[in-house]
């Protein structure tokens, strides 16, 4: 037998609490309800909570014609027929296929389907969960969790008037593989409600959820985001006042949905000035990429006294291979001294790229040291002609984080150092000003942008692929006026906020026009999105 965690993890899933299952029943069954699905049932938690709320509408009702939930686990489903409802034993996709496309409808489907990535699916199973996406005219991929087919396969099986409660990764709102399942959902349903949570309300995981409750035929149409504190908020949230929050209009594209967390007014301010000429898109100021990938940082990563020890002051390039061995918006030689002198891990072993006979005595050596200890086969390294070797391409004029704290920034490259790819490394474009660039990105439009382009996980952190920094913006119309080593110092002593003091005057306010309040807003919006994610982070700890 399977211990309880054992089977969680092979579900790729875990137990829904109480409170959840029974608000998502309260909301979506109703005195028309006829036939409810769960399609990932468990031990029955969503099973339960339908029951209960059905027998209170009529104790009369036939359980095993209104209610069906579908386990794939057989010990998990026989935990969950206690309950009186139909309980199928077998996969939810292949039931799908045989009994429910063009069959058969359900008024309500509720539950918390399990998050497992592709590579983990039963490979059977995931043909089918895909050719049943594709046949909708969906496109899934390698990148596509097991979730997604869940919820999009749910949706499809509504009835008329059908909802749907379900349990989703807060992914949803911020990965780029669900972007084209966000723009099926914003198309499909009439009205969309996310319901979030300040606290981890999974114990056992840092993954944070929604609750997304869609609704295909609505009067009121949109979407609406209920942010909560914890379980405590979602068991006193009123249904009777459920619908008197701000409703946005969907966008029906694959644009991330964490924009739906800012008021209309901040929305479509973000929208207009996405459009205004004077606000430069990445992508026409500067290249960017992963930086080096060496394989085995332990092993290619040395400080100064590893360098003396083996003797290969020749064969080594600086490197920085940590966000906080960069400091401000500028790196220069001092303060790569500085590294050196604290004993940092900046350089990098670059030996030529020539057969192993051909290097010096020392680089040899310290070959020899390397294979001994196996690091010659790991996956990266046994794929090279020469292992010990790390592929080069073109040299940094910048670097740019790919996760940060309170806010991303580019800092400039006067030290001719190399990154490694927890840095980004960026190439400004024939007539671009670097030094313009990397004060003028500092501003409370690009930062407001950053944190709806970005993606953050309950950790807190923010995190940028080079595809979602080139999605950013940077006003630079009066960037010239714009003194990147004063800007450089206040970052230095953690002033961001007297930064964006100087910038939005300069780059906001004269450069754009914009008034008073909508500059405040953008700063707002960056604020509130930054503290939401840094919260989750504190709370979670």
């Amino acid at each position: 037998m399977k211990s309880k965690v054992g089977l969680e993890k092979l579900r790729g899933g875990y137990y829904t609490p109480e409170a959840i299952a029974q608000f998502i029943c309260d909301w979506a069954i109703g005195i028309n309800t006829r036939g409810i699905l769960e399609p990932s049932c468990g031990d029955g938690a969503f099973l339960k909570e339908a029951v209960r709320k059905v027998m209170e509408i009529n104790p009369d009702t036939n359980l095993k014609h209104t209610i069906v939930g579908i386990e794939l686990f057989e010990e998990e489903a026989k935990k969950a027929s206690i309950y009186g409802t139909k309980v199928v034993a077998g996969d939810f996709f292949e039931y799908y296929k045989d009994y429910i496309a063009g069959k058969q409808k359900f008024d309500v489907i509720v539950g918390n389907p399990p998050f497992i990535r592709y590579q983990n699916v039963d490979s059977s199973s995931r043909e089918t969960a895909f050719q049943l996406m594709r046949s909708a005219g969906l496109h899934p991929n390698k990148l596509t969790n097991i979730w997604l087919p869940f919820l999009v396969l749910s949706a499809l099986a509504l009835s008329k008037n059908g909802k749907l409660g379900m349990v989703i990764p807060a992914e949803l709102f911020q990965v780029s593989y669900a972007g084209e399942t966000r723009e099926f959902l914003a198309t499909f349903f009439d009205r969309i409600t996310l319901i979030t949570f300040q606290k981890i309300v999974f114990e056992d995981i840092q993954q944070e959820i929604v609750l997304l409750l869609g609704e295909k035929t609505s009067c009121s149409k949109g979407i609406q985001v209920i942010e909560l504190n914890d379980l405590q908020d979602l068991s006193n949230l009123d249904l009777s006042n459920f619908y008197n929050y701000e409703v946005k209009e969907l966008n029906h594209s694959d644009e991330k949905w964490i924009k739906y967390f800012l008021s209309c007014e901040e929305i479509e301010l973000i929208r207009r000035l996405r459009n205004n000429a004077d606000i430069v898109p990445t992508t026409d100021l500067f290249e960017i990429n992963v930086g080096l990938v060496s394989g085995e940082n332990s092993f290619f990563l040395l400080n100064h006294e590893m360098v003396k020890e083996y003797q290969l002051g020749n064969a080594t390039r600086m490197i920085i291979g940590k966000t906080e061995q960069l400091k401000g918006v500028i790196l220069s030689e001092r303060d790569f001294e500085n590294l050196v002198e604290k004993g940092k891990k900046v350089y990098m072993f670059a030996p030529k790229d020539v057969p192993f006979s051909e290097l010096s005595k020392e680089e040899q050596e310290y070959i020899k040291y390397g294979e001994k200890l196996g690091f010659n086969r790991g996956y990266k390294c046994r794929l090279r002609k020469n292992w010990y070797c790390v592929p080069q391409s073109w040299e940094p004029d910048a670097f740019i984080l790919r996760q940060v704290n309170r806010y991303p920034r580019i800092i400039l490259n006067y030290a001719n150092a190399v990154s490694t790819d927890t840095i980004h490394k960026i190439r400004f474009l024939d007539g671009v000003n670097p030094e313009y660039v990397a004060a003028a990105f500092l501003n409370s439009f690009t930062l407001a942008l950053a944190e709806v382009t970005g993606r953050s996980y309950g950790g807190g952190v923010l995190t940028f692929e080079p595809s979602e920094i080139r999605k950013l913006m940077i006003p630079m119309k009066n960037a010239e006026l714009l003194d990147v080593k004063k800007i450089d110092q206040l970052i230095r002593d953690n002033k961001i906020e007297e930064v964006l003091n100087y910038s939005d005057e300069i780059l906001l306010t004269n450069g754009l026009g914009l008034s008073n309040d909508e500059v405040k807003m953008l700063r707002n919006i960056w604020i509130k999105l930054s503290d939401r994610r840094l919260g989750r982070k504190e709370k979670s700890a």
